[in-house]
């Protein structure tokens, strides 16, 4: 489910999806929608240099963001989603919205710096839905500074398979990076290669929008996060007194919410 893989939004019960056929990678820039393939027939990674040729292609695209940013929809609640996207399918969209189901993964590029921690924090965590797609197995967010992050929809596994890939993905490209800033993009027409998705909305579509635009600003502005870095101890200490770190962080959360709300559930 790592790969290839879409949650569906169904009523009352959504379906796990995964088109092991599919090629290309989905790239969202200003909450417009791009795919390319990445893999080849035999399913082999094609050129790095062809990659970078076909995302530089994307980033020197000055297409504004749509007035009707579509990934706000799959931060909806799930029946309305799934009545919504129907409406996508009823509207011609059926390639489009196969295109972005079947990708290999996301691609989230956002064209600001991160700040701060603070700002890393909410803009991995959720970001503006005018640049995510929520419903992918995970996506990969970069800011325009290089900084990334990895966020990834739960329903289909636990976290351990996503730290597992995002770890082997960091060693490999420090270790042995496919491209540099000294990498020349491969001579390819990468206008040939890349697809720009477009979708067609009709007025009760772009309703829609608007009201899921509105309900996600009012929940994602209802969340306060601090950080504090913790210099005394870390993982490595814990184990060396026979605990487990991810045992201690839970119960940390379990103590921070009993001293809130004088509870533990």
């Amino acid at each position: 489910r790592l790969f290839n893989s879409t949650r569906l939004p169904k009523l009352n019960r959504d379906e796990l999806v995964t088109d092991e056929k599919g090629r290309h990678l989905l790239v969202l820039k200003r909450g417009n929608f791009y795919v390319f393939d990445v893999l080849d027939k035999d399913g082999d990674i094609v050129k790095a240099s062809e990659i970078q040729a076909n995302l530089q292609y994307i980033l020197s695209d000055t297409s504004p963001a749509p007035e009707f940013p579509l990934g706000y929809l799959t931060s909806e609640e799930r029946n309305t989603w799934a009545l919504l996207r129907q409406k996508l399918l009823d509207n011609g969209n059926q390639e489009a919205l196969k295109k972005v189901d079947s990708a290999v993964f996301c691609l989230c590029l956002d064209d600001f710096p991160i700040k701060d921690r603070i700002h890393l924090s909410h803009n991995m965590l959720h970001g503006s839905s005018v640049n995510r797609w929520y419903d992918k197995s995970f996506s990969i967010i970069m800011a325009e500074d290089g900084t990334a992050a990895i966020n990834f929809e739960h329903s289909w596994g636990d976290g351990v398979a996503v730290l597992r890939f995002q770890n082997e993905v960091f060693k490999d490209s420090t270790q042995r990076p496919a491209v540099s800033p000294q990498s020349e993009p491969a001579a390819v027409d990468p206008s040939t290669i890349v697809q720009k998705l477009h979708f067609n909305l009709d007025d009760s579509l772009k309703a829609a929008i608007k009201n899921a635009k509105e309900k996600f600003d009012a929940t994602a502005s209802s969340l306060t996060i601090d950080t504090m870095e913790f210099k005394r101890g870390g993982k490595e200490f814990l184990k060396t007194q026979k605990l487990s770190p991810d045992a201690v962080s839970q119960l940390s959360f379990q103590m921070a919410f009993l001293r809130q709300y004088g509870q533990t559930t």
